[in-house]
């Protein structure tokens, strides 16, 4: 399978440890899905600093392709990241650039099997252009304006519900079915997670690890539930959905050890 993710990358910054790490939803994603095994690719933009050339060089030592990202004239996107642990605390410290897409970009898009956006992305116009199957990460949103232009346009959504009982999360989940998306999974740390598909709820305990930093986690589980959904080798799609949400709870709780959100840190650069 080959995956490629659209839009942030973020230098997350730790100034208590000394250390930054590559973060941001579309770098992260790419990085998990060539952890998983897969041909990953990013497209996004990237400063031309040295936090800008800490991440491009980041993602090719993971084995993502950056062949079609831009650097732009100016400072990488970074956050700072304050606290310890649970109590972690992001600063935004300069937003990420906006990305534009040429003909060129939108080809070499499509001959992906999956592709990753975010409301980050700044590629909501190209997604009837975008032929190829699309995950969504509409995140801690909820606007039931964008789940009405983005749901019927997108193959599944991903939702961030953490402080949401089960009765709110099955609610929005059925909000954006109902806007046009029939594939909904939502993760909601350690509440656990839940998916509709096809009408059916369905619902996965948290697998109660101690977090070392809960940054990216939310990343490594749409890319694993994501890529297990497109390629499980399950005969119902109940049992697919299942096998889905039972590898993403494994592969970010794994992730959830680390340090950033996938580890591979470097001396900060102030």
């Amino acid at each position: 399978m080959k995956v490629i993710a659209i839009g942030d990358n973020v230098v997350d910054l730790y100034p208590a440890d000394k250390q930054m790490y590559l973060g941001g939803h579309a770098a992260n994603t790419a990085v998990f899905a060539a952890e998983l095994g897969l041909q990953a690719a990013y497209i996004g933009t990237f400063g031309n600093d040295a936090r800008g050339d800490f991440a491009r060089r980041m993602l090719v030592e993971r084995g993502v392709d950056v062949q079609h990202s831009l650097q732009y004239v100016g400072r990488n996107a970074f956050t700072t990241i304050t606290g310890k642990d649970g109590a972690r605390r992001k600063v935004v410290g300069e937003p990420p650039q906006e990305l534009r897409l040429d003909p060129e970009d939108i080809a070499y898009i499509n001959s992906f099997d999956l592709v990753y956006l975010n409301s980050e992305s700044h590629a909501d116009a190209f997604l009837q252009a975008i032929t190829a199957r699309k995950v969504y990460d509409f995140s801690i949103l909820d606007d039931d304006k964008l789940f009405k232009k983005i749901a019927p346009q997108i193959d599944l959504a991903y939702l961030s519900g953490k402080a949401r009982s089960d009765d709110d999360v099955e609610a929005l989940m059925r909000r954006v079915a109902a806007a046009g998306c029939d594939r909904i999974v939502c993760s909601r740390g350690l509440r656990g997670s839940a998916a509709l598909v096809d009408g059916m709820m369905s619902w996965q305990q948290a697998l109660g690890v101690k977090a070392v930093d809960s940054l990216g986690a939310g990343d490594a589980y749409i890319t694993s539930f994501a890529a297990t959904l497109y390629s499980s080798s399950k005969p119902t799609l109940d049992a697919k959905v299942s096998e889905s949400l039972s590898h993403a709870a494994k592969f970010a709780s794994a992730q959830v050890l680390l340090p950033g959100s996938f580890g591979h840190g470097a001396p900060l650069i102030s």
